[in-house]
Formats: C-alpha cells, structure tokens, sequence
C-alpha cells in the first residue's frame, strides 16, 4: 500500500468526516465490551482495536489518528465511565493519547512500507507500544503498583493484536468496491502477492509477540498469581497470532481492478 505519487490534497471536509465516521465507529465498538474489564478493573476489552487500524491504512494519517483518540474518549465516557471501569480524567489522559500514537505511528509505518509482513510488524510493535503508554500513565496517575503496568500491556495486546490481525484483512476485503473511490477511504492496502520472505518475516514478529509476552511473565510473576487464567488467555492468543500472522492477508489476495490504485 502507499500513496500516489501526486496525492490530491485533502479537503477539511474529508478531514473530519474520517475523524467522525472512524471515532463513533470505535466508540461503538468499545461499547460493545465495555463490561469485560481487566482483572484489574480499570480499562476493558480490546477486541475494538481492529476499527482505527483499519482507518490507520485505508484514510490519511493524522485525521485517523485524531479519530482512534476521540473514539476512545467518546466510548470511555459514554460505556466504561458509567460502568466505573474508568473515569472521564482517564479517558483524556490514558486512553487518547496512547491510541493517537500508536494509530499515527502504525499509519506512518503501513504507507512508507506497504507490505503484509509490514502491517503485522507494524501492529505488534506499535499496538504494542500504545499499551505499555496507557498501562505506564495508570501506574503512574492512579498509583497501581509497577508490575501492572506489564499486566496491562499484556492484556490489551493479547485482546487487541489477534483481533487486528484477523478483523482487518475482513474489512478491508468487505470495503475493496469502495477504497481508492472514496475520499474517505483513499489507500488500498497492496496484499494481493506476498512473497516467501514477507511470510517468514510475518513469522518472525509472530514469535515476537510470544516473546514479549513471556517477557513480561518472567519480569512480573505475580501477575500469574493475581490471575492465573492470564497465561491460558495468553498462550490462545498466542497461537491466533502465530497462526493468523504469517496468512491472513489471503482474505483480499483476489481484488477488483477498481481498487487497485488510490485516488
């Protein structure tokens, strides 16, 4: 995927119908779990990940970006506040910031590179990178104590990084009659022909994540203790990763010619 060589400037107009559609998008999304909470009780679910990154690829960067923050502070305050599982001085301080960065980050990466194996070092390392910011301002803001900082990181990667990497291809394969038509959705992520090394590096930063996480076990061991099913929910979503990984771009390898280019 990547941007043509001579991109249309974008109006202010398409600029905040990305920010609004992709925000309620997400905030809907986050409602839908908003009563699964962490073990720890603070922050939910994070299967609704997969709505900003599929904005992160298909529109332009900043007002996707801008949208994953707003839609987290608007499903927060409108599901989890009033379920207790945050509060609206959370919600500005943890959850939109970290979901602007690792959004912006994550759309910066996918555009320069395009690749599959791209996207999936992309969202392992940044959706990666986005949790360890929100859990590192709950221990600092709430206090928690310094492992659950590493307790949520894994929690939100194990519930958000399969989900990203399955929910993605879905609705980009759903969305092909309309991306590089619309003005909203511009860039047509280029999966069709993915090469033996673009697999084996899609391995590589599968294992990754595994690696991560048993990283994070053996530096904080009473997060196992605190929630022995941690490492069951873990281990599963490990698996949906390693085995998701490396092929789940067959889901938009047969594209339509009309999606072959961004306007």
């Amino acid at each position: 995927m990547g941007e043509s060589a001579t991109p249309v400037r974008t109006s202010v107009a398409v600029q905040v119908s990305v920010i609004a559609i992709s925000a309620a998008l997400f905030a809907v999304t986050k409602g839908l779990t908003a009563y699964i909470r962490t073990p720890w009780g603070v922050g939910q679910l994070f299967i609704a990940a997969f709505i900003p990154v599929f904005f992160a690829l298909t529109a332009d960067t900043l007002p996707a970006a801008i949208g994953a923050a707003a839609g987290s502070f608007l499903g927060d305050i409108l599901f989890l506040v009033p379920l207790g599982a945050t509060t609206p001085f959370f919600a500005l301080t943890v959850g939109a910031p970290a979901n602007f960065i690792a959004v912006l980050m994550l759309s910066l990466f996918v555009k320069r590179y395009g690749s599959w194996s791209a996207f999936v070092a992309a969202t392992i390392c940044f959706l990666t990178l986005g949790n360890l910011i929100a859990g590192a301002l709950l221990v600092w803001l709430f206090p928690f104590p310094a492992e659950y900082m590493l307790g949520f990181t894994v929690y939100w990667d194990m519930t958000s990084i399969p989900a990203i990497l399955i929910g993605v291809p879905v609705l980009v394969r759903a969305s092909l009659p309309v991306i590089g038509r619309s003005k909203v959705l511009k860039y047509a992520p280029q999966w069709s022909n993915v090469s033996r090394k673009q697999v084996l590096v899609s391995l590589a930063f599968s294992l990754l994540f595994v690696a991560l996480g048993g990283a994070i076990f053996l530096l904080a061991p009473g997060l196992v203790a605190f929630w022995p099913g941690l490492a069951t929910y873990f281990a599963l979503a490990a698996a949906l990763v390693v085995i998701f990984g490396p092929v789940a771009n067959v889901v938009v390898r047969q594209k339509p010619q009309a999606t072959q280019a961004a306007s």
